[in-house]
């Protein structure tokens, strides 16, 4: 996905995968052969590794994340209270698992905004239209550039810059299809299941480095309710997640919002010093092709 980077995950036995692959239609190639009396049953038949331009995907799943974009390119104005778990795995030590809680306000075609603070990060970022800021809290620092005066432009510059994709930024561009879906090559519809407390369509999908699954509201408002992203090329493939508790279209933050003011004694430190915290990328950025 493009939007940015470490996460968890739960292992999914083979068995699971080829069924869920069957129904949907997809990866089952024919009936696994009965072994002969007293020997060894042959490995299931599965779909072979997805080669580059495979486009596997369900019409359904494809239809509802079409649905969810449509629905938040019509707002021009909101905000967003969410959770974020994520994996991380040093070296030489445990797997651990972080979280944090996040607001992002944003306003097209040039206004974003957005604070998290938990276990990992405790920071603040502002998107004038002209000058994007980061601030680290805790460290009491602070980095800034000049940038496009788009919002989708400024997050373009932000990942180019650092390497660091805005959490929650897949559902922040113009057009969130395009983001989501470019570099999709097999999606398959799960059913419906709860998140953030909703009914929600559960679908799953797959790209070359990552895979990932996505709640959409089963209700009258089609909104995006859970993110999940399994960074599968890094190792002991760590998994990020963030559920999306609150959508308020009717918040409107003062253009204060969006501007940074220094703090006494903060300290300005170079953009590229501002990489390297834990991120979650959108579907699309992370594999630029």
């Amino acid at each position: 996905m493009g939007l940015v980077t470490t996460r968890a995950g739960r292992r999914v036995s083979l068995v699971a995968v080829l069924a869920g692959l069957c129904v949907a239609g997809l990866g089952c190639r024919g009936v696994v052969p009965r072994a002969a009396d007293g020997q060894e049953a042959p490995p299931p038949l599965i779909e072979p590794e997805l080669g580059r331009g495979s486009n596997l995907v369900d019409e359904r799943a494809e239809q509802l994340v079409r649905v969810m974009s449509d629905r938040l390119a019509r707002e021009t104005t909101f905000a967003i209270e969410a959770d974020e778990i994520y994996d991380e795995v040093p070296e030489q030590s445990p797997r651990r698992q972080l979280t944090n809680s996040r607001r992002v306000w944003m306003r097209r075609p040039d206004r974003l905004a957005g604070d998290a603070s938990g276990d990992a990060v405790n920071r603040s970022f502002y998107y004038d239209g002209r000058t994007f800021t980061a601030y680290d809290k805790e460290q009491n620092v602070w980095a800034s550039g000049g940038v496009p005066p788009t919002v989708d432009a400024a997050l373009d510059w932000v990942f180019d810059q650092t390497g660091t994709v805005i959490p929650l930024a897949d559902f922040l561009y113009g057009d969130v299809y395009a983001r989501l879906m470019g570099n999709v090559q097999r999606g398959v519809y799960l059913g419906l299941h709860e998140a953030a407390g909703v009914l929600c369509h559960h679908l799953a999908f797959e790209q070359a480095a990552i895979d990932w699954q996505i709640w959409i509201d089963a209700g009258r408002d089609p909104l995006p309710r859970k993110l999940v992203i399994a960074y599968k090329t890094e190792d002991e493939v760590p998994q990020y997640s963030v559920t999306i508790r609150t959508w308020d279209f009717r918040e409107k933050a003062p253009e204060t919002a969006f501007s940074f003011t220094p703090p006494a004694g903060a300290r300005r430190i170079e953009v590229s010093q501002m990489a390297g915290t834990p991120t979650a990328g959108p579907a699309g950025a992370q594999e630029k092709k």
